[in-house]
């Protein structure tokens, strides 16, 4: 079963945006769809962030622990750079930073998962948006907002492309929102500023002042 919020995932869109704050299982959500739609049919996913050193900085470990909980392990198979599924489905795991320029050989992909994508620069969108251009693929987005001058959320909050689904969602929004999570966001509404903790726990964007 799938949070309510989370529904859209499971449509066709262009873009597919999911922001808020701690504790919105924006993450968790997204890797259990692709695993599910990938297990439906064959497809191309590349997942991808602004800056990845290693495997170990990517989603693979997320996507290996939710193969496990998803009772997925005898049909992907997780190995240390890519996870491949019985019918034939790929996930790949790719930095933009550094290898912008070579993720061309990317444009076949069905899917790609752009995560952590608040630190995404404007030159790394304006390179990859083009390069995912299969018919009918698709971009999905997760971050917690930042600044309200951040290019991705000027990018696909304030100023949304036509054919994106953008939804905010916060801890209210995740049946598996975990008790102990709770006592510290509870502790943060009582002892922190209230525009840090609707930053932090109801992913509001800071306001950057003039000067």
């Amino acid at each position: 079963p799938f949070p309510k919020a989370f529904k859209p995932l499971f449509e066709p869109h262009r873009y597919k945006v999911f922001y808020g704050g701690r504790g919105g299982a924006k993450s968790w959500a997204i890797a259990r769809a692709l695993l599910i739609q990938g297990a439906e049919k064959p497809q191309r996913i590349l997942c991808t962030r602004e800056f990845q050193t290693s495997i170990d900085d990517s989603v693979h470990r997320l996507l290996s622990d939710q193969i496990k909980a998803l009772g997925l392990s005898g049909f992907y198979e997780i190995q240390k750079t890519q996870i491949i599924g019985a019918n034939g489905t790929l996930f790949r795991f790719e930095g933009l930073r550094r290898n912008i320029n070579s993720l061309k050989s990317f444009e076949a992909c069905d899917k790609c998962w752009v995560e952590e994508a608040t630190d995404v620069s404007k030159t790394s969108w304006d390179i990859l948006i083009p390069t995912i251009r299969k018919d009918g693929s698709e971009i999905w987005i997760g971050f917690n907002p930042e600044l309200d001058t951040d290019e991705t959320y000027v990018r696909f909050v304030l100023k949304p492309p036509t054919n994106a689904v953008v939804v905010k969602v916060g801890w209210q929004d995740n049946p598996w929102f975990p008790d102990v999570l709770d006592l510290e966001r509870r502790k943060a509404q009582r002892s922190m500023l209230k525009e840090d903790y609707e930053h932090i726990w109801e992913g509001k964007a800071r306001r950057v002042s003039a000067g």
